[in-house]
C-alpha cells in the first residue's frame, strides 16, 4: 500500500510540475499555441489538425480558429521553437474578395484591440467610426497598384505583438493577393 501512495504522490508531482512549467512558460501566440513552443507541442492540440509540415519544418493547419472561424494557421519556427503564427485569411486571385476580407479582419482586430492604426491608408473623413467596407475598398486601391496595406491596434497586448498585412505577388505572370494577421512575440 505504501508503494501505491508513493508512485501516486510520484505522478502527482510530475503533473503538477509540468503544470507549472506550463504557466511559467511564455504567453502570447493566438491560443491554444504560446511562443517557445516546439513543433510537438503546437500539434499537439489534435483538435485543430489535421497539421501539415513545409520543407523547412514549419507547420500549418486549415482548422485553427479565428475570430469564430476555422482558418489557415502557419506556424514558424526559429531555432525549434514557436517565433510567429500567421492567419492566412486570403489567398487568391479576387482582389474584390481580397478586400473583403481585409475589411472583416479589420473589424475582427478592432473589437478584439481597439481602435487600429492604418498607415498610409486613405479614408474620407466621416462622422463617426470608419466603415470596415471603406477601409477593405481603400486597402484594395493600394495593392492593387503595387502598394501593401497594413493595419495594427494602437495599443498592442502585453504578450503579444499584432498586425495585418495586405499584398499582391505575381507568381508566373498571374497576380495573387494575400491577406494575414500575424501574431509575433512582443517588441522592445
Amino acid at each position: 500500500m505504501q508503494r501505491i501512495s508513493a508512485l501516486v504522490g510520484m505522478a502527482m508531482f510530475i503533473v503538477l510540475g509540468a503544470a507549472q512549467a506550463w504557466a511559467d512558460s511564455p504567453s502570447g501566440g493566438l491560443p491554444p499555441w504560446r511562443f517557445q513552443m516546439t513543433k510537438e507541442q503546437v500539434a499537439s492540440f489534435a483538435d485543430y489538425g489535421p497539421y501539415q509540415s513545409f520543407s523547412n519544418g514549419d507547420l500549418e493547419t486549415y482548422a485553427g480558429l479565428f475570430n469564430g472561424h476555422k482558418e489557415n494557421v502557419q506556424f514558424f519556427f526559429r531555432d525549434g521553437k514557436l517565433a510567429r503564427i500567421g492567419v492566412y485569411l486570403y489567398e487568391g486571385q479576387d482582389i474584390k474578395a481580397a478586400a473583403a476580407k481585409w475589411a472583416q479582419a479589420y473589424t475582427a482586430l478592432k473589437n478584439t484591440f481597439g481602435e487600429m492604426e492604418l498607415p498610409g491608408i486613405q479614408v474620407q473623413s466621416t462622422d463617426g467610426p470608419i466603415p470596415p467596407e471603406a477601409v477593405g475598398v481603400a486597402a484594395g486601391a493600394t495593392v492593387m497598384t503595387g502598394g501593401k496595406a497594413q493595419m495594427a491596434p494602437l495599443k498592442q497586448p502585453a504578450d503579444k505583438f499584432v498586425f495585418a498585412s495586405f499584398s499582391g505577388h505575381s507568381v508566373q505572370g498571374e497576380m495573387f493577393y494575400y491577406v494575414v494577421v500575424f501574431y509575433d512575440p512582443p517588441r522592445g
